[in-house]
């Protein structure tokens, strides 16, 4: 996690402190999985916008 913590804003960094703060508060299972998600889909798309971002660079 600490990789991919290296690819995302400030702002998405918050928001997923934020997450895993709340998680700590579920009040069920199915409130601890949408978080995760959440968590996940930040992470995976600050992926993809890094590959853009990388594929892009290589091409100029």
């Amino acid at each position: 996690m600490s990789e991919e913590k290296t690819l995302l804003t400030k702002e998405e960094q918050a928001l997923i402190d934020k997450l895993e703060n709340e998680m700590l508060f579920a009040l069920s299972s199915a409130h601890v999985k949408f978080y995760k998600n959440e968590i996940q889909t930040i992470i995976s798309q600050a992926k993809r916008r890094q590959a853009f971002l990388t594929k892009y660079a290589y091409e100029l």
